[in-house]
């Protein structure tokens, strides 16, 4: 069942932008009930999964928020602020765990790498990636606001429901390619 639904709310996070543009194209009178509907969902999903992260529970308010803003306002404008709040949330955890070590990618990296000691040339490598995402959830709450203030809602489904996902790709495959010709480098020493 607790796989089921962080299945279910996997797939709502990633498919939120194009959920959104289904609702205002083409049930559009049901939006109000629509957020009430998401409202009870997220609550029974919360409740369900108490053993949730503090970042899970961060992202479920930030939901809860959203959904409650356009409920109350009936303005689907506020839709646009989740992708842009999500970014927000991440850049402050990675910025925070540079001031406060470890890097978010050292937590990773020691999340594969169990019982096994980091070496400082890692750490320092996985601090100057967490600078990277920090960099780049910057660029993203940017191009973010912009598609939120421009007029079009398919431009921001567009960027926020699939480019966006694609450069987290591109990003997380390219650090990947890297850290792998780096490890061949350090054992072939």
């Amino acid at each position: 069942m607790r796989l089921a639904l962080k299945l279910v709310a996997i797939l709502a996070m990633v498919l939120y932008p194009l959920l959104i543009l289904w609702v205002l194209y083409y049930q559009r009178e049901y939006l109000s009930a629509a957020c009430l509907a998401g409202i009870v969902v997220l609550v029974v999903v919360a409740l369900l999964c108490r053993n949730r992260s503090k970042r899970r529970m961060l992202i479920t308010l930030t939901a809860l928020l959203v959904l409650g803003a356009v409920r109350i306002s009936d303005n689907p404008q506020y839709f646009k602020l989740y992708p842009l709040l999500i970014s927000g949330l991440l850049l402050f955890q990675f910025a925070w765990s540079l001031r406060y070590p470890p890097s978010m990618i050292e937590q990773f990296a020691r999340l594969t790498q169990r019982n096994i000691a980091l070496p400082p040339q890692t750490c320092a490598y996985c601090r100057r990636v967490t600078w990277v995402w920090v960099g780049f959830f910057c660029l993203n709450i940017a191009l973010s606001v912009l598609t939120a203030l421009c007029d079009s809602w398919g431009l921001w489904a567009l960027y926020n429901g699939g480019i966006s996902y694609v450069l987290i790709g591109l990003l997380m495959g390219g650090e990947w390619l890297v850290r792998r010709h780096m490890q061949a480098k350090t054992a072939n020493k």
